[in-house]
């Protein structure tokens, strides 16, 4: 039997002198019940599978077999595309290139074009990049395109009105249902159907507070 430097068993390691702690006695106190039907464990039959979700299915694909959309409002400007370089070159990959089955690219445009463009990036994975392809139709892909930069805080007036334009007449896409789709009002979605953006808010003629002076 193992025993502790002090000569006790590892089994009860109260020394021999030490009076033993008494045993409970009386009925037991009822356990207690996590489980509440304010809170239930998530079962793995209440989940969605998880080999649905887009994340689950990453493929390693030569970047130039990627193909760039003519939609995306997005727009980096050369110190931020220096830093999404050193941030791929630190960290590496973190999160896919998603594209449509024939891999048109829906998100990850400018991490594409530094893979086809850096050596250094290019140089990480040998020219592969993570992707994530979904199935998606023409809207549909133009929709999440759009969601997924304005969440970022990337999107550009005049590309914005190319693509809801796009929508609404070629796709005939409903306004409230563009609304809908990119987090906008029935007003902003007039305002970006028309043709000069800036016009129609009447930018020149614009009354703007006058701005303070420092003393």
């Amino acid at each position: 039997m193992e025993t502790t430097p002090e000569g006790n068993s590892l089994a009860n390691p109260f020394p021999l002198d030490h009076p033993q702690p008494p045993k409970p006695t009386g009925p037991r106190p009822a356990q207690v019940h996590l489980q509440t039907s304010a809170f239930k464990p998530l079962r793995m039959k209440d989940m969605k599978d998880l080999k649905d979700h887009p994340i689950s299915n990453i493929e390693w694909i030569d970047v130039n077999n990627l193909n760039s959309n003519d939609y995306n409002p997005n727009c980096v400007a050369k110190p931020e595309m220096k830093l999404l370089e050193l941030s791929l070159l630190k960290q590496g990959w973190v999160q896919p290139i998603i594209c449509t089955k024939d891999l048109t690219i829906i998100d990850g445009y400018h991490r594409t074009w530094l893979t086809k463009n850096s050596q250094a990036v290019r140089d990480m994975t040998g020219g592969l990049v993570p992707v994530s392809r979904l199935d998606l139709s023409e809207p549909e892909r133009m929709f999440l395109t759009i969601r997924m930069n304005r969440a970022k805080g990337n999107h550009v007036a005049f590309k914005m009105h190319e693509v809801i334009t796009q929508l609404y007449q070629t796709y005939g896409v409903p306004k409230e249902e563009i609304a809908k789709n990119i987090g906008a009002n029935l007003d902003e979605v007039e305002l970006l159907l028309q043709e000069n953006v800036f016009q129609a808010m009447d930018i020149k003629n614009h009354k703007y507070s006058k701005a303070w002076v420092p003393k």
